[in-house]
């Protein structure tokens, strides 16, 4: 490493659980983040700072003004322009180190598939469940570790899968399967800070991930945040047999 990162990244360096030897594999990882809404934006400005080598940053919307208060990538004078490409520009003003891939397209099977088989793990950071569905199926498919979550009102869920284990479920073995449309942040609202404290989660876990820190057991454990209460769950989460994804019938 170069003296200039060693003094960038010095603060993590620090932390025993990481050293020189984690920050080298921090600076080597290949992590794909689809969706730069409220979710993704936060986790992908945190890992561009923490020096993640490669990241694919991948959305097809435009700025709006409802989006200002909590994707924090964006200014008002961005409003109208593409996510993707004001991102870009503002994570490589952070972070020169951080090699940047942009992908301004909307997701299918075979674009997704083409997208997951270039990163280590995937930060799901979308805000629909048709997407969900298909990043679970491929990363499913390529064995790629995965980390999930949501935000909506007052609340927040996130979840990490490990694809390379036996038996570990997938993301429709926790959340099942329906076409029905969920709800929307612009119908049920969202506070911004709630969706600020997911995104951080999710790059964290992909830190822990890259480090070799995530000490998860075999079943997945879905979290579940209430800020309005400060209440919070851990529903362990076991591979559904009959799953139409991960199930060998």
């Amino acid at each position: 490493m170069k003296d200039e990162q060693l003094l960038r990244y010095s603060r993590q360096i620090a932390l025993p659980e990481i050293d020189i030897g984690g920050q080298q594999k921090i600076n080597s990882a290949k992590v794909l983040v689809i969706g730069l809404g409220a979710l993704g934006s936060v986790a992908a400005n945190y890992l561009c700072r923490a020096g993640t080598g490669n990241m694919g940053i991948c959305d097809f919307d435009k700025i709006n003004h409802s989006n200002l208060p909590r994707q924090i990538l964006y200014k008002t004078s961005d409003v109208g322009k593409s996510k993707v490409n004001q991102a870009l520009k503002e994570l490589s003003s952070i972070n020169p180190d951080c090699n940047l891939v942009g992908i301004d397209k909307e997701l299918n099977l075979e674009l997704l598939q083409e997208l997951v088989i270039d990163y280590d793990l995937v930060v799901d950071a979308t805000d629909n469940f048709n997407a969900r569905y298909f990043i679970n199926q491929i990363c499913l498919v390529e064995k790629t570790f995965l980390v999930s979550g949501s935000a909506l009102g007052w609340s927040g869920q996130i979840i990490v899968f490990d694809y390379f284990k036996l038996n570990s479920p997938c993301y429709e073995c926790c959340f099942g399967y329906s076409k029905e449309e969920d709800l929307s942040c612009s119908e049920a609202g969202i506070m911004a800070p709630v969706a600020g404290i997911i995104g951080s989660l999710q790059a964290l876990e992909v830190i822990k991930k890259i480090t070799e820190l995530d000490n998860e057991k075999e079943d997945r454990i879905l979290k579940e945040f209430n800020f309005l209460t400060g209440k919070t769950k851990r529903i362990k989460v076991r591979h559904d047999p009959r799953c139409r994804i991960c199930s060998e019938g």
